[in-house]
């Protein structure tokens, strides 16, 4: 996949609203996934999650982060797809 473990990191968490389940998902830890939120936090200069009881809640800015990145993450999907079947489909001939 042509996207960073922080923001694929970052969209499983804002998905699941939980580190434990996204660690679950992604086969590692929960530290790794702690470590890689907060630093594109720190790199972004924003806070992208409120830590409650009942999980992980996006800000304002991640919400809008989540929205650009998530519709991003699905474009290069469909596109890593696509040339795939193309590959997949030259290999037939």
């Amino acid at each position: 996949m042509f996207i960073s473990k922080e923001l694929l990191n970052f969209i499983t968490v804002a998905n699941v609203k939980s580190l434990g389940k996204a660690s679950d998902l992604l086969f590692v830890t929960r530290s790794p996934i702690c470590r890689s939120l907060k630093k594109l936090e720190h790199t972004l200069g924003v806070k992208l999650f409120i830590r409650t009881r009942q999980g992980l809640i996006l800000t304002e800015d991640g919400i809008m982060l989540y929205n650009k990145v998530f519709t991003l993450y699905c474009q290069l999907d469909e596109l890593q797809k696509l040339y795939k079947r193309e590959r997949s489909s030259l290999i037939d001939l």
